[in-house]
This record gives C-alpha cells, sequence and structure tokens, in this order.
C-alpha cells in the first residue's frame, strides 16, 4: 500500500484519539438558502432628543415687558445601536438521547463500512465516501465503543455541535484508544437529526471554530488527551501503533509537501515557456 494513503487509513480510522479535535465537513441539512442564513435579529436604533422649552422672561418691578428669549433646541446625538451579541451556550455531556442515538448508529454504521446507513444520517446524502474509502478508513478497526455526545446548541433553534467522544478498538490491540471528533447536527425539515455534510457560510464555519477555544471544550479536549496517554502506558502495542502513526503522518506530510513543490516548480517552466512563445 502507497505510503499516502496510510495517512488516510490511520489518521481517519483513529478521528484524533485525543491527539486534537478532527473537525469533519459540517454544516446545516435544511434546504440550501437555510443552510447559509444567518440568525441575526434586528437592532432597535432608538432616538433620544431633550424636550427644549421656550422660556419668557420679566420682571414685576417695570411696566414694560422684558425681551423674550428663546433658547435654541440642541438634540442630543443619536445612539449608535449596540451589536447583536452571539450566544454561547455551555457543554452539556449527554443532554440529549435522540443525539446519543444519532452517533450510535452512526459509529456502528462507520465501523463496518455501513455505507447505506451512512448516507440516511447526513443531511445531504451525496456526500458519502465511496465504499473503497470506507473500508480503508476501517481496515485496522475491530469496533468503537462508549459513545458519550457533548454538546453545545447552536446559533439557531434545533442546530448543535456535538464533540462525540469514543473509544476504538484497533484489530490485534487490547487496550482501546480515546478518541474526540466534531460534528455539526441539525433538525430537518421532518424533524429528523442529522450529521451535517453541507458547506458551511464563513460566519457560522467562524462561531463553530471559536467554540474550540471555550474552557469547557479545552477541558474535555485535555481529559481525552490523558485517557490517550494513560492508554499508551498501559499498553506497549498501542503505544508503538501510535508512534507509527505519528511518524508516518510526518513522513507523508513531507511527501505533499515535496509534491506541491515540484507542481509548482512545472506550473512556472510552463508559463516561462509560453511567455517566450
Amino acid at each position: 500500500m502507497k505510503l499516502k494513503y496510510k495517512k488516510v487509513i490511520f489518521m481517519t480510522a483513529i478521528s484524533t484519539m485525543g491527539i486534537g479535535i478532527l473537525t469533519f465537513a459540517i454544516s446545516q441539512a435544511q434546504p440550501r438558502t437555510e443552510v447559509l442564513s444567518k440568525n441575526s435579529t434586528k437592532a432597535v436604533q432608538v432616538a433620544a432628543v431633550d424636550a427644549i422649552a421656550t422660556t419668557n422672561i420679566y420682571s414685576d418691578e417695570v411696566t414694560d415687558v422684558a425681551t423674550i428669549e428663546e433658547e435654541t433646541p440642541t438634540l442630543s446625538p443619536t445612539p449608535s445601536p449596540a451589536p447583536t451579541q452571539i450566544p454561547v451556550y455551555a457543554l452539556e455531556e449527554d443532554a440529549y438521547p435522540a443525539i446519543k442515538t444519532l452517533f450510535e448508529k452512526y459509529f456502528a454504521a462507520k465501523g463496518i463500512a455501513d455505507r447505506d446507513t451512512l448516507k440516511s444520517l447526513l443531511s445531504d446524502p451525496t456526500q458519502i465516501e465511496s465504499q473503497e474509502k470506507l473500508q480503508e478508513k476501517t481496515e485496522y478497526i475491530e469496533k468503537y465503543s462508549n459513545i458519550v455526545p457533548y454538546t453545545k446548541k447552536g446559533i439557531e433553534e434545533g442546530t448543535y455541535i456535538v464533540y462525540v467522544y469514543h473509544e476504538i478498538k484497533f484489530i490485534s490491540i487490547n487496550t482501546v484508544a480515546p478518541g474526540l471528533s466534531k460534528y455539526y447536527v441539525i433538525t430537518d425539515e421532518n424533524g429528523d437529526l442529522k450529521i451535517c455534510s453541507d458547506e458551511l457560510d464563513a460566519e457560522l464555519k467562524a462561531y463553530i471554530d471559536a467554540r474550540e477555544t471555550d474552557e469547557d471544550v479545552i477541558a474535555l479536549n485535555q481529559m481525552t488527551n490523558k485517557k490517550g496517554d494513560k492508554a499508551k502506558a498501559k499498553d506497549e502495542d498501542l503505544r508503538t501503533f501510535w508512534q507509527n502513526i505519528d511518524q508516518m503522518a510526518g513522513k507523508t506530510e513531507t511527501e505533499a509537501e515535496t509534491e506541491t513543490k515540484t507542481e509548482a516548480d512545472t506550473k512556472t517552466e510552463t508559463n516561462k515557456e509560453a511567455e517566450t512563445e
């Protein structure tokens, strides 16, 4: 098997095993125009104007009425509307039975490369990978277990950012490896929960990415990392397997950089030849 495919097999197979959060392609599974909609409220601009009264000035000691002075009204500046603050919700552990059921089905299907079931769980079934790629990604995986979703409510009603803790049993390795994967879940027009596979608009993606800096999400990631360190310390086979993955990933990244540079050099030479002609 070529080296550049091994990274796909290993890295995708283990999600992140606590090394970091793997971000899958995620978005809303409502109709396309609704997927890219933004949940913003219109700011109400209130103009406060001071009431200025005209004052008549006179004296009881003289027979002539003093000149009436009229003050020029002074309007207070119109306040700028306050920016709408997007809410950030707390991380909830295993708070939604329907979401847990969704991911139990997802990981069970993923573990055996059940393409039809996976398609039924995505917002856009056409985004499912080929059967060959699904099988490659689970080549070394025996099963997924201990599925625990940690959930933050999304910007729009019925949407959720879900960090799924799971444990992976690799073939010929006794100790399970912890993993943490991130998904965006929506409620479709039929009221069913779906794992989003549509493209995110920039604002929504930025909001989801920003949640990784939330203290509760950082704590969850650290917990997964500690479990990973404990598992590697317990099982030498798992530790060796993990190290091989890191090494292979580094080599593959170097190859990818070399291939990219070669392609760029080739394009440059081609452009120079075209200019000369």
